[in-house]
C-alpha cells in the first residue's frame, strides 16, 4: 500500500511539474495606445447616446458606425455582482473554508439572498466531501497496512 501510495505522490507531483509553465511577457503587457482608442470610442459612443437621447439597443440595431467592430453589453449585473459579496468574497468560497459558519454568514450578511447562500452551501459540501473522501483513504491506506487499531 505504501509503494502505491509513493507512486501516486510522485504522479501527482509530475504532472504538476509538467503542466506547470513560464507565464508568458506579453500576457502581463499593456498597450496604452489600443486602451486609450479603446476608451475614445466608448466616449464617442457614451456622447453620442447622451446628445441624441437614444438608447444602446437602438444604436446597435441601426447599425451605426459607432459600434461596429466593438461588442457592448448593456447587462452589468456582472460588475454589480462583487459588490454585493460579503467583503468581495465569492459566497462558494465562504462555505468552502468557513463550512457552516461561511453558509451562516453569507444568509446574514446578504439580506438572506438564496443563490447566494445556495453557493456558500455548495461550497460547504465540496469541503464535506474533501474531507469524507480524505478519511476514507487515510484510514484505508492504515487498515491496509495491519497498523490498524
Amino acid at each position: 500500500m505504501r509503494k502505491l501510495l509513493s507512486i501516486l505522490s510522485v504522479l501527482c507531483l509530475t504532472m504538476t511539474f509538467a503542466m506547470a509553465t513560464e507565464p508568458q511577457p506579453e500576457a502581463f503587457t499593456l498597450n496604452e495606445e489600443e486602451i486609450a482608442a479603446e476608451f475614445d470610442q466608448l466616449n464617442k459612443i457614451e456622447k453620442y447616446v447622451q446628445e441624441s437621447d437614444v438608447t444602446l439597443e437602438e444604436l446597435q440595431a441601426e447599425n451605426s458606425d459607432l459600434v461596429s467592430g466593438i461588442e457592448l453589453s448593456a447587462d452589468t449585473a456582472g460588475a454589480l455582482a462583487a459588490a454585493d459579496l460579503p467583503l468581495g468574497i465569492p459566497a462558494f468560497w465562504w462555505g468552502c473554508v468557513l463550512t457552516l459558519l461561511g453558509v451562516i454568514l453569507v444568509y446574514v450578511l446578504t439580506d438572506q439572498d438564496k443563490e447566494q447562500t445556495k453557493k456558500a452551501l455548495i461550497g460547504c459540501l465540496v469541503t464535506a466531501g474533501a474531507y469524507i473522501i480524505f478519511y476514507v483513504v487515510l484510514y484505508g491506506a492504515i487498515w491496509g497496512t495491519g497498523i490498524g487499531f
